[in-house]
């Protein structure tokens, strides 16, 4: 008998685990925030075979499939598609519960459409870093010898540095100058610097070399350079969004931190194809200081933002488009726009693959290119790609990202309404 019960309850701790546990986590990976255009109703399919009930906590109405949401648990069944709709402009907070126990809470955002003038245009980007970059170590050689002055001291690869015996370092002439400073008067040089999220001071000796200079031993770099492709304009706040992605330090891949920034015209005159193993790239022209476009002031996780110098146009589309939102988006053809050619902006036909959940990522898409022409000429996505404008049913729902280096076909992107989004909270301060 005892043996039997024992069996009794591991096939039903089996039947439970191969059924309820999948559900439950599908369930709790539910998207933490929802945006749907106000008035108007989306359908999700979650095929979640598990009791589940839904309640309004606060804010506007809103209706889950034929019935409207009150303090009281209604019963839901994510079995079958889910249809979704706002009453009124707002947010609004619903409460998953499973088997009559909070599991899940969910911001529902009803809002008008945001209009932008999606890019696809080729830029030079350059970045003032605040400090300077350490991108690794110089064996500086003396007349007594082999020493490492910064290595010794701690200091390592990737490390900002802010200041030089209390004086701030803008430029790489700053930090050079205050070595030979030290070096001269026989005094510790102190550096000030950020490593992640933390602050510390370090201390050393420069010394002077065979052939002359005093050094400290340490490559270093005051910013970056390069070609990307504007994403979009936003008219209403005068703001644009390039890249998709963080601009990061090439030798470190470090995020940059920067001072400043700005976008300048830049002029494609070769285009590198890409093969597997080996991303390509566009080869741009550019002249700081010349075509100036726009002033960025962030670099984040979801690319570079700013305000453009004029208003931004499209060739494709002059009065703007709307932007898709997450829900929105689905599998299926799509036209991607990028310059291969001096500053033309092009159409290329492109496949959204999948659609990697709904929380804000910039791999959020996985994208094949299929149109014929732009695998002859450059492979498929490329370096200096980033940042292109991808439209569906004439809305722009998503913005390229990176590469797949083994097939360079495909690639990731990032969906357009979080994109817009950061854009938002970065115009704020970007008067």
């Amino acid at each position: 008998m005892k043996r039997r019960a024992v069996i009794g309850l591991i096939v039903a701790f089996t039947i439970v685990g191969v059924f309820l546990v999948p559900n439950y986590f599908y369930l709790v990976s539910f998207p933490d925030s929802i945006g749907l255009p106000v008035g108007q109703s989306q359908s999700f399919s979650f095929n979640i075979h598990l009791p589940v009930k839904a309640r309004l906590l606060t804010g506007p109405r809103v209706k889950l499939n034929e019935t409207w949401l009150t303090e009281k648990p209604t019963e839901i069944h994510l079995g079958h598609p889910l249809t979704l709709k706002t009453a009124e402009i707002g947010q609004s907070e619903v409460e998953l519960l499973l088997f009559g126990f909070p599991c899940r809470r969910i911001l529902v955002e009803a809002k008008e459409r945001d209009i932008v003038v999606p890019g696809g245009h080729a830029v030079g980007v350059l970045l003032a870093s605040r400090g300077i970059i350490v991108v690794g170590y110089d064996n500086t050689i003396t007349t007594d010898g082999s020493y490492h002055p910064a290595q010794d001291a701690g200091i390592l690869p990737g490390d900002l540095l802010l200041e030089a015996n209390g004086s701030p370092l803008l430029k790489v002439a700053d930090l050079i100058q205050a070595v030979k400073n030290a070096g001269s008067r026989q005094t510790t040089l102190v550096l000030k610097l950020q490593r992640g999220m933390g602050v510390r001071t370090v201390e050393l000796d420069p010394v002077r070399t065979r052939q002359g200079p005093y050094r400290i031993g340490l490559y270093v770099r005051d910013g970056a350079n390069g070609v990307g492709t504007l994403s979009f304009y936003d008219p209403s706040r005068g703001c644009f969004g390039a890249l998709g992605h963080v601009v990061s330090d090439s030798d470190t891949g470090t995020p940059l931190v920067i001072r400043s920034g700005s976008i300048v015209k830049a002029l494609i005159s070769n285009v590198n194809i890409g093969v597997r193993g080996q991303p390509g790239e566009k080869i741009g022209v550019f002249q700081p200081g010349e075509g100036y476009l726009g002033r960025i002031v962030a670099n984040t996780e979801f690319g570079i933002f700013g305000v453009l110098h004029e208003p931004l146009e499209n060739p494709y589309h002059r009065e703007g488009i709307p932007v898709a939102l997450a829900s929105e988006v689905y599998s299926g053809p799509a036209t991607m726009y990028t310059v291969l050619e001096r500053d033309e902006i092009e159409g290329f036909q492109v496949e959204i693959e999948r659609i990697i959940g709904y929380n804000p990522t910039d791999k959020g898409l996985v994208l094949k290119i299929t149109d014929e022409r732009l695998l002859e000429r450059a492979g498929g996505i490329i370096q200096g790609m980033s940042g292109s404008p991808i439209i569906q049913d004439n809305r722009l729902v998503g913005i390229v990202t990176h590469v797949f280096v083994n097939d360079p076909s495909r690639g990731f992107g990032i969906l357009a309404e979080w994109m817009l989004e950061k854009s938002k909270c970065i115009s704020k301060g970007a008067a």
